[in-house]
């Protein structure tokens, strides 16, 4: 015969048996991951900066569009109309379109690690042809003509030699070494963090590591760059002639490189929302 404690007890079991069991409320905190953190964030600084610098101070193209209606650019042309002024060619032989061809084979040169070697026979032989028309009234034509081609070389040589100095010889090198490091840098880091991305991805930890990592770049890059464009033009406190031109270029540098940060930062906070937002949203589906 069954007594009364047992049948509680066979009760007390039952009932325990049809109760589900608990679950924390609590949700479940996110897994650190500090090694992986600590390399993305160094490789996505690194290739930031990098893309900074490929698409402004080491960018032909870049440096060309400020150099325009600068202080060089007036340096330039004034070496060279003086260089032509010893050969009795006047100065508005050189035009706009001469003076931005001579400017874009001298950056193009400098950026390639080349000394500046300036072609200016088309200068020399529209000087020629001016001579020879004012030659013809006493019958001398073609007497300018033959000697456009000895003053084209003198005043190649006498130009190239007033741009050729060591400070640009340095320069042209510098920029040269700068740009190979710049692209390894870029291509290391930026396979860097395309595998980095792809583990985040099987990881399931994309949102929350590449928002750290985004928040370090900001901050870091923006630090850097900002502290590049204030000491530039104190650097070059120096050269009176080019302080203007170095502030100049360091404000179209800032402007780009806060640029490429800003969208840094925009995709930063996406991730940071999507972390915030995205994981309750797929819950409830």
């Amino acid at each position: 015969m069954t007594t009364r404690s047992e049948i509680r007890a066979q009760r007390e079991a039952a009932a325990q048996a049809s109760t589900p069991p608990v679950t924390d409320s609590v949700p479940v905190a996110e897994k650190s991951h500090h090694f992986f953190n600590l390399w993305g964030t160094l490789f996505l600084i690194l290739f930031v900066l990098s893309m900074i610098l490929n698409a402004t101070l080491l960018n032909p193209k870049f440096v060309l569009h400020e150099v325009k209606n600068s202080v060089v650019e007036t340096t330039i042309t004034d070496q060279v109309n003086g260089a032509l002024e010893r050969y009795g060619v006047p100065n508005s032989i050189l035009t706009d379109k001469d003076t931005d061809h001579l400017l874009t084979q001298a950056i193009t040169q400098v950026y390639t690690g080349k000394n500046i070697h300036l072609d200016l026979s088309a200068v020399t032989q529209r000087a020629g042809a001016a001579a020879d028309s004012q030659l013809a009234q006493y019958g001398l034509a073609g007497v300018g003509g033959a000697a456009s081609s000895a003053l084209s070389q003198n005043v190649n040589s006498v130009v190239n030699a007033q741009l050729n100095t060591p400070t640009v010889a340095n320069l042209a090198n510098g920029i040269h070494l700068a740009k190979v490091a710049t692209n390894m840098v870029f291509m290391v880091t930026g396979i860097g963090l395309a595998v980095l991305a792809v583990l985040a991805i099987l990881g399931r930890h994309f949102a929350q590591s590449f928002s750290r990592m985004g928040i370090w770049t900001v901050i870091v890059d923006g630090a850097l760059c900002g502290t590049i464009g204030k000491l530039a033009p104190q650097l070059a406190a120096d050269q009176p002639d080019y302080t203007a031109f170095v502030a100049q270029i360091s404000t179209a540098f800032m402007r780009t490189a806060f640029t490429t940060i800003g969208l840094v930062l925009v995709v930063t906070i996406a991730l940071l929302i999507w972390r915030m937002f995205g994981r309750h949203l797929l819950s409830r589906r």
